[in-house]
């Protein structure tokens, strides 16, 4: 892979993050399952923690970092291993998946680390977090259904080759 486009997927990701936006409507999750449906090096899984390593230098390091960076290895993962077409219902069921996966895990986190040991504890946890997940899964949605069109664009017809 040509490390000018590594640096700068990286760079674009963890600008996203820093640039003015509300709660959790970033493309992240969507380029984290995306490098792993459209590169085959062994180092991509960099780009999202890197973005994320950066972003975080500016906006501040916090106690839930191990499992958000956890959330988005497993849907780099998914996205090199469970992508059979690439079609655009098997990207939005995916992009679904990393949205339910990302909540889990990184509320997860936010339970243990602020939370009662409680049933109700967690569960209080997990609805406090459900007004963040809209926009988790709007921004996810969106940029996936962009890259997506990306992907399926040849440039040297200027046009879009048909999915299934």
């Amino acid at each position: 892979m040509n490390y000018l486009l590594f640096i700068l997927l990286t760079c674009l990701a963890a600008f996203s993050r820093i640039a003015p936006h509300p709660p959790n409507f970033t493309p992240i999750l969507s380029i984290a399952l995306f490098c792993g449906i459209c590169f085959r090096s062994k180092f991509i899984f960099l780009i999202p923690l890197f973005s994320m390593l950066i972003s975080d230098f500016f906006i501040g390091y916090h106690s839930v970092i191990l499992y958000i960076y956890i959330s988005l290895l497993i849907i780099f993962f998914m996205g090199k291993y469970l992508l059979k077409d690439k079609s655009l219902s098997s990207t939005i069921l995916l992009s679904v998946s990393s949205v339910i996966i990302f909540f889990i895990i990184s509320n997860f986190g936010v339970w243990v680390i602020g939370y009662p040991k409680t049933f109700t504890g967690f569960m209080a946890c997990y609805i406090a977090a459900i007004p963040f997940l809209s926009n988790s899964l709007i921004s996810t949605l969106l940029f996936s259904s962009i890259f997506h069109y990306c992907l399926s664009f040849n440039a040297n017809e200027r046009k879009f080759v048909p999915n299934k």
